[in-house]
């Protein structure tokens, strides 16, 4: 019996809760499923999981076993299909998208990917908190914002860049006329996503300044919400141009201190180092590095020459 036989019984045991259910779905006996389990717990020289009479259990060991298991099956199973010719990218890729962002910019492409792919599968989890690419089972993450922290185990590949905007809505500009600095921002209401109360300009000519820190009575960690609520007349906000073009153009919003420019922000797609010949990962993230910039307001990676 080989290791990934045994690898792929745990797999099913320790997801159903019960060998017999596991060796059901396996198409094996009872007593070969329990030989699988016993015999990785042997060769590991570990208890995986811990059975009572009542229930299965997995053990520490197991639990983190249980993560890499799932890596190294869903490896074997891509290596498969990538050397069939014709087949393009094969398997269920795991994607842990920021929300607001993706379900206006991103979503709406994954049909396109999934048509280039057929036997490409896909399971996306809208969240901005920090996640654990492991631990929580996640291929790639995708997030916006700075670099992200250096580390020998995850790779960071650069998307797009996304150019952001200061605006605010005529009505609230009409009673702010006097607002044209950015020393001005600090006296007026701004309304800002989540803690990041310090905006950051790009240097230009004739700048006196070019961070400074805003205050509020309204902040929110939606872009969504806080478009609105600079619809509504609630301060002046930094939002993507992706996100209030349309608004811009319609003079729904208007630009506030449109000679200056706001430091961009990055989209990033992040995997762990041990996946990096996935063909499934690579051909997702070249997807989006391609399609963002050409169907949204997001501007491309620009390539190095090679020496």
């Amino acid at each position: 019996m080989d290791l990934l036989q045994h690898m792929e019984t745990f797999v099913r045991i320790a997801d159903a809760g019960s060998i017999s259910k596991a060796a059901r779905t396996l198409r094996l006996s009872v007593a070969m499923a329990s030989r699988h389990l016993r015999a990785l717990e042997e060769d590991l020289g570990v208890e995986l999981i811990r059975r009572t009479t009542r229930k299965l259990a997995l053990t520490d060991a197991g639990t983190e076993f249980l993560v890499r298991s799932r890596s190294v099956i869903a490896g074997a199973k891509e290596a498969r299909e990538v050397v069939r010719p014709g087949r393009g990218a094969a398997g269920r890729l795991v994607m842990s998208l920021p929300v607001s962002f993706s379900l206006v910019q991103v979503a709406p492409l994954f049909a396109v990917l999934m048509e280039k792919h057929p036997r490409l599968e896909l399971d996306l989890r809208f969240e901005d908190r920090f996640v654990d690419l492991l631990g929580d089972g996640i291929d790639v993450a995708v997030r916006v914002g700075t670099p992200p922290p250096d580390s020998p185990n995850i790779v960071a590949r650069k998307l797009a860049t996304m150019d952001r905007v200061l605006c605010a809505s005529p009505a609230f500009m009409a009673k702010h006329s006097k607002l044209n600095s950015i020393e001005g921002l600090g006296r007026v209401p701004c309304v800002v996503q989540g803690n990041t109360t310090r905006w950051v300009f790009e240097p230009g000519e004739n700048q006196s300044m070019n961070v400074i820190d805003v205050h509020g009575r309204f902040r929110t960690n939606s872009m969504l919400a806080l478009r609105e609520a600079i619809l509504g007349g609630a301060g002046v906000g930094r939002l993507p141009l992706w996100l209030v073009d349309d608004d811009l153009k319609k003079k729904r919003l208007v630009r506030v201190l449109p000679e200056l420019s706001l430091r961009p922000a990055d989209l990033y797609g992040m995997f762990h180092e041990g996946s990096r010949g996935s063909a499934a990962i690579h051909a997702a993230l070249e997807f989006l590095e391609v399609e963002l910039p050409r169907r949204t307001k997001m501007r491309a990676v620009v390539k190095r020459a090679q020496k």
